[in-house]
């Protein structure tokens, strides 16, 4: 529980985000990280820069 207000609160601020980035700084494994990333989008409160591969980045959802 504690866990996830800290993803809802933190994650969205990082000017880059990846499952890696968030599994290191929030100590979980890269697959819930790949979850978290899946429900932010859904929110609205991240959005895809670029993806290639298995590898995707995000960045924090502006006004622009």
């Amino acid at each position: 529980k504690a866990g996830y207000d800290k993803l809802l609160s933190e994650v969205p601020k990082y000017k880059l985000i990846t499952p890696s980035v968030i599994s290191e700084r929030l100590r979980v494994n890269v697959s819930l990280a790949r979850r978290a990333v899946k429900e932010l989008m859904a929110k609205g409160l991240i959005r895809q820069v670029s993806a290639h591969g298995s590898q995707c980045i995000y960045t924090r959802a502006t006004n622009t």
